[in-house]
């Protein structure tokens, strides 16, 4: 769990279903239309496959209310070579926020928080490399 001065990003849980839905019925950017979500069922499902992936998909939870506004995801790049462990050396970052919370700084802070914390308290540049293609 890493916190911030507004959020908490945090492994998804199944009782998320009814924010992430709110999140993802109606995709604001074009690139997210493929994870819509039609139905609060189909909501259920996703936020329990997230729940047991919490090593690369984390909630954006607003601290106060505990509200998920988001998630924030390390994809691992299709060409990423494995460390001597097996995991994957390069990530890509990304982030999606409900319509109702941006323009007020959410992203912003997730990601900074998430990248602070794989490069400080990780302690290791090898566990998410920023790469431009």
């Amino acid at each position: 769990m890493i916190e911030t001065r507004r959020l908490i990003l945090r492994p998804f849980r199944e009782e998320d279903a009814q924010d992430l839905y709110e999140c993802l019925h109606q995709p604001m950017v074009h690139c997210f239309q493929s994870l819509r979500l039609n139905s609060l069922s189909k909501a259920r499902e996703e936020a329990a496959r997230k729940a047991e992936d919490p090593a690369y998909t984390l909630a954006i939870a607003l601290k106060d209310t505990g509200k998920v506004i988001g998630e924030l995801t390390a994809e691992p790049e299709d060409d990423a070579m494995l460390s001597a462990d097996g995991v994957p050396d390069t990530f890509s970052p990304c982030w999606l926020l409900n319509r109702d919370y941006v323009h007020q700084g959410y992203a912003f802070e997730a990601a900074k928080a998430f990248l602070d914390y794989i490069f400080t308290e990780r302690g290791s540049t090898q566990d998410l490399c920023l790469c431009r293609g």
